[in-house]
């Protein structure tokens, strides 16, 4: 399955929504654990930790939705709004990485969807840049919160940058307990071994090695160029620990190029997850 996401996709916002939406935003907060952000679905808020000496700062964004409502992984599916974290310029710092809990596909109806129907933290990193003299980085969460609409909800928020100072351990066992739902990186044991695109342009070919005792159920999520999921392979083979499948990517432009760019891919084998990147070659 594949799509291509508008910025309010799953339905028209109305007026109201859209206020509903926007009066989650309010001034920023300073400090390591901000104030909740409020919507009408949830609430969201920003965990952080003191720079180390290398002006890396680890925080996590947390989302907190009310029962019935939904959020959205890196690419959503068939339609929302997939989560964006910006900062601004005169912060003098960078958003190094941002991460993604392992997702679920979500039917509603005929919609399907990739990302949360429960709370969900994201991990981030920034980096902050030497010489500059602002105290705090002030960054936007951009994310959506659907129920029978998908709202936008933004908030903004100020992090402080200084080092060499310590942690509260409630702030580090968030950050760590965010951490921990990731999915893992390949290894040896679970990777991709081979990928292409085929020439027309309409199917991704790829070949898995799966883990040992890896079950006959395999969920497979692929992020493609920003606004495209794809998560219904077809012509699957297995033959023991190998894995290949085709990937329907009819709807691309004709203009684009694959060359040189990243897509990610997310394999779902029993109790192992594996996330990782599609680099294509240039």
């Amino acid at each position: 399955m594949t799509s291509k996401l508008s910025t309010f996709a799953r339905a028209s916002v109305t007026p109201i929504a859209l206020l509903l939406a926007l009066a989650g935003t309010s001034t920023p907060a300073n400090a390591d654990t901000t104030p909740w952000e409020q919507s009408e679905g949830g609430r969201m808020r920003v965990i952080s930790l003191p720079a180390d000496q290398t002006g890396r700062i680890d925080a996590v964004l947390q989302i907190e939705l009310k029962p019935g409502w939904i959020t959205y992984w890196r690419e959503p599916g068939e339609a929302g709004i997939p989560p964006k974290i910006t900062l601004e310029p005169s912060s003098g710092a960078t958003l190094t990485s941002l991460s993604f809990p392992v997702p679920d596909l979500i039917e509603n109806g005929e919609m399907k969807d990739i990302g949360y129907d429960r709370s969900v933290s994201l991990p981030f990193a920034l980096q902050a840049q030497p010489g500059s003299d602002e105290a705090n980085a002030k960054l936007t969460a951009f994310i959506g919160v659907c129920l029978n609409i998908c709202i936008p909800f933004e908030a903004s928020f100020d992090i402080r940058k200084d080092h060499g100072q310590s942690a509260k351990p409630d702030e580090v066992e968030a950050i760590e307990a965010a951490k921990a739902t990731l999915p893992e990186e390949a290894t040896e044991d679970f990777k991709v071994q081979n990928f292409h695109i085929t020439p027309d342009k309409t199917l991704l070919g790829v070949e898995l090695r799966l883990p040992e005792d890896a079950p006959k159920e395999t969920e497979i999520f692929v992020a493609g160029p920003s606004g495209y999921a794809y998560f219904e392979p077809q012509n699957m083979v297995r033959d023991k620990r190998k894995l290949t499948f085709y990937m329907n990517i009819k709807g691309l432009p004709k203009t684009y190029n694959p060359k040189g760019q990243r897509w990610t891919i997310l394999v779902k084998s029993g109790q192992k997850v594996m996330e990782a990147p599609l680099d294509f070659p240039q």
